[in-house]
């Protein structure tokens, strides 16, 4: 059983809220609303989660990152291809989250080219398919995922962002990189471009791990021990991601705040060693020089 719950919030500086999420599974129910924590089967159907944060003059980041979430769901969604092509079951888990995250690149782009009041519009989107005990990560700007067990949280997104390239290559500390003046400046984001570098990896899940999807209004005001930490204290998922909003609401909320979080329980994971790490599977990755 999985169980999930996800929250947005304006924070305490935006007159509006960019960001969108998607909690369902791949071939019917999808929500983008959720008042209570909601459990899942861990079934052939699998389970997506998703976080997009808009960008773009007026309320062009809005729309776009809304459109990221309708055509993500949609893609996956599909149940019926032509003749030509595979039927979606065939087609790994990981692939088919690349492909919708193309797809929404291309609606994107497709509307911004029609609506001139749009042009400029983008998201980030980090996009996570649960099946078979395993988790595909799938992302494209800033927005992260992290996987959390037995007390400790591991970063499985890298930022596609000009600061965590300095980082990366050393010219800057982490700490730096918290105050620098280009740090909300990402390498990629959907509608920018016609042609993506999706990010892919794979990780296995065990018994009792969360999975914590974010935009960076989270991510950029709480380190990942603080994250972890509220996590960890908190009895439920749906307390849990309330208690997060909270805090980085309390430290000024200066971006919108969305938290997508899933608990994975019962006999259906294996449970982790003792002080074991996430076997992380890197599928595909984001450079800036390719």
């Amino acid at each position: 059983m999985i169980t999930v719950f996800a929250q947005t919030d304006i924070g305490k500086v935006r007159r509006g809220n960019e960001d969108h999420f998607l909690v369902g599974n791949l071939t019917s129910e999808h929500i983008e609303a959720l008042s209570h924590p909601q459990d899942f089967p861990l079934d052939e159907n699998g389970l997506v989660l998703m976080v997009s944060d808009g960008m773009g003059g007026a309320a062009a980041g809005e729309v776009a990152s809304a459109l990221a979430v309708k055509t993500v769901k949609e893609y996956l969604s599909q149940e019926v291809f032509d003749e030509s092509s595979p039927a979606p079951a065939a087609v790994p888990l990981g692939q088919r989250l690349g492909e919708a995250l193309q797809a929404a690149n291309h609606t994107i782009i497709e509307n911004a080219r029609h609506q001139p009041a749009l042009q400029g519009m983008g998201a980030t989107a980090t996009l996570a398919g649960i099946l078979g005990g395993q988790a595909f990560i799938a992302q494209i700007g800033d927005s992260r995922a992290y996987l959390l067990r037995q007390g400790r949280i591991w970063q499985l997104t890298r930022d596609q962002s000009f600061v965590n390239q300095l980082v990366e290559t050393g010219r800057i500390t982490e700490e730096e990189a918290e105050v620098h003046p280009r740090r909300n400046i990402i390498l990629q984001a959907l509608g920018a471009e016609e042609q993506l570098k999706v990010a892919l990896s794979a990780v296995k899940l065990r018994r009792d791990d969360y999975l914590l999807l974010c935009t960076d209004g989270l991510s950029g005001v709480l380190k990942k021990q603080e994250l972890a930490q509220i996590v960890f204290s908190a009895p439920d998922p749906a307390s849990a991601c309330q208690e997060l909003i909270r805090e980085a609401n309390r430290r000024g909320g200066p971006d919108n705040i969305t938290v997508v979080l899933a608990n994975f329980r019962g006999a259906e994971f294996v449970p982790p060693r003792e002080a074991e790490e996430p076997a992380i599977e890197i599928i595909s990755e984001f450079s800036e020089s390719e």
